[in-house]
């Protein structure tokens, strides 16, 4: 999609919508008024629709929610979703922050959230000939990392690691049971030098698992 064209009707949307109790034209008007396909036009709806920053009804129509009732970090994933970063930009952001968490972790993470990891890393590893699955297991696993850290700032960042996972889930059907075993292996080892309060050891083994996340 092209960013400046979302943009560009974003603004528009919000901008009309604040006059007319949240309602926006429908996607022929759009089309018309930006001179676009209604396919262009629905592309945009859509990515909104996600966000949860548009509501569509049949019978109430389009309704776009006021921006300061968006959770910022549906803000910022609607931005990475829309934006051209690479795989390899989101994988080198997150090198540096799921690395940089990891003695925050050590420090904050509750026994509650300990066993939910663990059991998050056990349906991986259950779920390895099911590669959408079990990548769906792998992403929880890190999402529940983030929030252990106990920093809500950083707990933003959740946004860039689904769209990673978003963006790398073509590379599903070249991963084999093995790899998810493997990974879930890699993670739980992870997982108890965080447990022993070893956060150097943690973050230099997150560091390689991520590295070779990329290579493979």
């Amino acid at each position: 999609m092209d960013k400046d064209f979302f943009e560009k009707v974003n603004a528009y949307l919000i901008k009309t919508a604040e006059n007319n109790n949240g309602h926006i034209e429908n996607e022929e008007a759009l089309a018309k008024r930006f001179n676009v396909s209604r396919y262009k036009v629905r592309q945009v709806l859509g990515v909104l629709v996600q966000m949860g920053a548009l509501d569509r009804s049949p019978r109430r129509g389009s309704i776009l929610k006021a921006p300061d009732k968006i959770k910022i970090n549906d803000q910022l994933k609607l931005q990475f979703d829309i934006a051209s970063f690479d795989a390899s930009e989101y994988l080198e952001a997150r090198i540096l922050v799921e690395c940089a968490i990891i003695p925050l972790i050590t420090r904050r993470v509750t026994p509650l959230m300990m066993t939910q990891l663990e059991n998050i890393l056990d349906k991986l590893a259950e779920n390895a000939d099911s590669p959408m699955d079990a990548d769906k297991y792998d992403r929880d696993f890190h999402l529940l990392l983030l929030k252990a850290c106990g920093n809500r700032v950083l707990q933003v960042f959740s946004g860039v690691l689904v769209t990673y996972f978003e963006k790398t889930s073509g590379a599903l059907t070249s991963r084999d049971r093995q790899y998810f075993i493997d990974t879930a292996e890699k993670e739980k080892r992870i997982l108890l030098y965080i447990k022993n309060g070893n956060a150097k050891k943690a973050a230099d083994l997150m560091r390689e698992h991520l590295l070779e996340t990329e290579e493979s």
